[in-house]
């Protein structure tokens, strides 16, 4: 036998070899999935952008996933979030049936908070949707026109429970900018502090920049909803005059505590599988959501409810939490000196 027949006979052998195992992980991610339903497990009240992006994920994403699943999206709120991480993390199958929309607060519970049982970086991140800024906004009834008015006069923030960041963000100004915010933390959601906004029980409520265009986006052009500041790495470019919280920050500890805060805007909303969910099924999600994202019909549900996306990909969203997760130690035990001071007035409230 001539060798360069030999030689290509090799090569198809060992091509055959090195395509089998990927049809095999095919077939079996879709064998799996025929016939299954999935749940998508978010930490809020559906009607926000986790809600948003949940349901359109459940719309979409089942056409693009082996073997065409039903995807459902569900609400299980309650400690700021942290009963759908601990859900998803400890007792939630791990089969691949159940997902996660992950609050943007993971990492900052992890490394903050020890009640709580789930490591940030120990989720496997399937992919961004959208980095997300938090923004607080105030009635114009007030009379507020700055974030300085605030250090003058007390007035009534409402927050979607006591360790959400949307309750914790007044107290970090209150602590390092001298701000006299009153938190109520007890809302299910942000939707439900902005209902109690509208009917004069707060004058203060925070969620997203994205949702705040989208649900509240009417209000705001009108001025009836002024943006005071913001809980993000850098200002928002659509109100460039509106400050974040990181510029406040005075000291290394301050610093690195706002850091580890405002780094949830970076994590947005996103997609992330339990720990221990087989390795096949969350390369075949990953895959899933990046055509999901190019999909025109994905794309024209957006654009419907003026929804935009600033897409990373799992792997690369997988990177940065754990960059982020290890900060150095001596910086996160001054950030939890200053968390401690917080914490316990949110939880009186």
């Amino acid at each position: 036998m001539p060798k360069t027949f030999t030689r290509a006979a090799l090569a198809g052998a060992a091509l055959c070899l090195a395509f089998q195992p990927a049809v095999s992980a095919a077939d079996e991610v879709a064998d799996f999935y025929k016939g299954k339903q999935v749940r998508i497990i978010i930490g809020s009240a559906m009607g926000g952008s986790y809600g948003i992006f949940a349901q359109f994920a459940a719309r979409h994403i089942p056409k693009f996933l082996p073997g065409n699943p039903t995807v459902i999206a569900q609400a299980m709120t309650g400690a700021g979030g942290n009963n759908a991480l601990n859900y998803v993390y400890t007792a939630a199958p791990k089969d691949g049936t159940v997902m996660n929309v992950p609050q943007q607060h993971v990492v900052q519970e992890s490394l903050l908070n020890p009640a709580i049982k789930y490591e940030a970086n120990g989720f496997q991140y399937i992919g961004r949707f959208t980095d997300i800024a938090l923004v607080s906004t105030i009635a114009s009834r007030t009379g507020v026109k700055s974030f300085d008015a605030l250090k003058t006069k007390q007035y009534v923030a409402g927050g979607a429970g006591p360790r959400n960041p949307t309750s914790i963000a007044p107290e970090i100004a209150n602590l390092i900018a001298g701000t006299k915010m009153k938190v109520v933390s007890g809302y299910k959601g942000t939707t439900q502090a902005y209902q109690a906004l509208e009917q004069g029980e707060v004058d203060i409520a925070m969620t997203s920049w994205l949702t705040i265009n989208v649900v509240h986006g009417a209000k705001l052009k009108s001025g009836d909803l002024v943006p005071l500041f913001a809980l993000a790495m850098q200002r928002v470019k659509d109100i460039p005059n509106v400050p974040t919280l990181l510029e406040m920050a005075k000291g290394e500890g301050e610093k690195a505590f706002v850091q580890i805060y405002s780094i949830g805007a970076d994590i947005g909303r996103s997609m992330a599988a339990p720990p221990g969910m087989p390795k096949a099924r969350v390369q075949a999600w990953r895959t899933a959501f990046q055509k999901m994202l190019a999909d025109p019909a994905f794309q024209e549900d957006l654009k419907k409810r003026n929804i935009w996306l600033n897409p990373m990909s799992g792997e690369d969203l997988q990177a940065m939490v754990a960059k982020v997760m290890n900060i150095p130690n001596d910086q996160v035990a001054q950030a939890k000196v200053l968390y401690a001071k917080i914490l316990p007035a949110t939880l009186k409230k």
